[in-house]
């Protein structure tokens, strides 16, 4: 078994998306060329009281790019050492997170965050626990 390059928040990037002004809006669009993966799922959160947290997990393989379509979500990011926050309070800001990363999304009112995942939901690609989280990450 080949030895496989540590995840840092080095990996973790905040893109800023293309977007075109115009007088009556403003059109982003998000091509296969704008992502390091290609997008097999994607799903969007809201309703969700402000305040609450959600996420508080990892992936074992899968990518993905956090939007905030609407509001402000906070997003804490952690890989086992250290942890940085990101603010995802515009449409064309896109928070990519590699596989291994742990992530807390905490949400502003009225928040809309979508997800574009790099595979179709796999309840066995997700690490739920810190503790098994920070274990796996630290050997």
């Amino acid at each position: 078994m080949g030895h496989r390059k540590q995840i840092t928040l080095e990996d973790v990037v905040l893109y800023n998306m293309r977007g075109r002004v115009e007088d009556n809006g403003t059109l982003t669009a998000i091509e296969g060329e704008d992502l390091p993966f290609s997008v097999e799922r994607v799903f969007y959160i809201h309703g969700v009281p402000p305040g609450d947290i959600r996420g508080c997990h990892a992936h074992f393989r899968t990518e993905q790019l956090l939007l905030c379509l609407h509001g402000a979500v906070e997003v804490v990011c952690k890989d086992g050492k250290n942890k940085k926050s990101y603010l995802l309070d515009s449409p064309q800001k896109g928070l990519y997170i590699p596989p291994l990363i742990w992530d807390e999304q905490i949400y502003g009112k009225g928040a809309v965050l979508v997800s574009l995942c790099s595979t179709p939901y796999i309840p066995s690609d997700y690490i739920s626990e810190y503790d098994e989280y920070t274990s796996l990450v630290n050997r």
